[in-house]
């Protein structure tokens, strides 16, 4: 059973910056090694550049030495612009990241509370990923 990180996640999406959409999410990736890389989405007023939590971690991760295939868990909350929690999955470029750099053998976790979490793996939220190999 993975650990629970609702706490964190909770605590982290403080952090987040969604001026325009009102939409946080907090992110957490857990590497092999058990390394935790923290990311929240970043919004900026030209729309295409902004950043979501999950990309954000992972780029972090990446910057700090991760390697591909590194990534086992990603961990998501969100809260939408009434303030409520909900549960969220990654958006399709999300799926694309986590997909390439678990070498598509991550799980991902989506909370809306400490004891609602859905769980999913990369393959189901992404089947037939193009990975790269056949670049």
């Amino acid at each position: 059973m993975h650990k629970n990180y609702f706490t964190e996640l909770k605590k982290l999406l403080d952090n987040a910056q969604a001026p325009y959409s009102g939409f946080n999410v907090a992110a957490l990736v857990i590497t092999g090694n058990g390394n935790i890389y923290k990311g929240v989405n970043v919004e900026s007023a030209a729309y295409p550049t902004t950043i979501c939590a999950e990309r954000n971690a992972i780029q972090t991760a990446v910057t700090e030495g991760m390697k591909k295939g590194e990534v086992k868990e990603v961990h998501i909350l969100a809260r939408n612009a009434a303030k409520t929690l909900i549960k969220a999955q990654p958006c399709g470029g999300c799926r694309q990241v986590i997909a390439e750099q678990s070498g598509n053998d991550a799980v991902v976790y989506s909370y809306a509370s400490a004891t609602e979490i859905e769980q999913h793996s990369i393959t189901e939220l992404l089947p037939f990923a193009f990975l790269g190999a056949e670049l």
